[in-house]
């Protein structure tokens, strides 16, 4: 039997620490909030068999250094999700259509490369009950477009209530 398996893209600390100031517009709101583990998903796989997976990621990661990312724009994911959303393009994706190749039928339909999808971000803050349109102007208020970094790549299981690590990979 299969799981589902999350192929993600770490950030680093600086990074994160420009993401946090601008969740800081947080706080206008009186809304409490744990600092940022900055990621961006770029393989969601619906029951797969963890080995094969595991065994290609260690294959497809092998020399991959870290690389900048353009974060450049504020927006919405969904009406529930305020996102940073980086540029789609050099190495970010480059390396989301090299590690499709194989097991692309096992995604999700929005990471799934044949569906076009797939846009890349990285979640600020969500909420079903908050008036996001008052988030989002205060946020935006303190973005501005910048150059992040990506430096780590890792493999989640999703058990019953969170996520279980099983490779981690600290990108030259």
């Amino acid at each position: 039997m299969g799981k589902d398996v999350y192929a993600i893209w770490i950030l680093d600390e600086t990074t994160n620490k420009k993401l946090d100031e601008i969740r800081k517009a947080l706080k206008v709101f009186n809304i409490e909030y744990s600092p940022i583990y900055g990621h961006i998903t770029f393989a969601s796989f619906v029951d797969i068999d963890v080995d094969d997976i595991l065994q290609y990621t260690k294959r497809f990661i092998e020399g991959k250094k870290s690389f900048d990312i353009n974060c450049s724009a504020l927006g919405f994911l969904t009406t529930s999700c305020i996102a940073c959303i980086p540029s789609t393009s050099g190495k970010l994706l480059e390396y989301y259509e090299e590690y499709h190749q194989e097991f692309d039928s096992y995604c999700n339909m929005w990471t799934k490369a044949d569906n076009g999808l797939w846009l890349p971000h990285i979640s600020l803050y969500s909420s079903d009950t908050e008036d996001l349109g008052a988030i989002i102007g205060e946020m935006s208020k303190r973005f501005v477009q910048f150059t992040g970094k990506i430096v780590r790549m890792e493999l989640s299981v999703l058990n019953e209530n969170d996520f279980n690590i099983i490779y981690s990979y600290d990108l030259e």
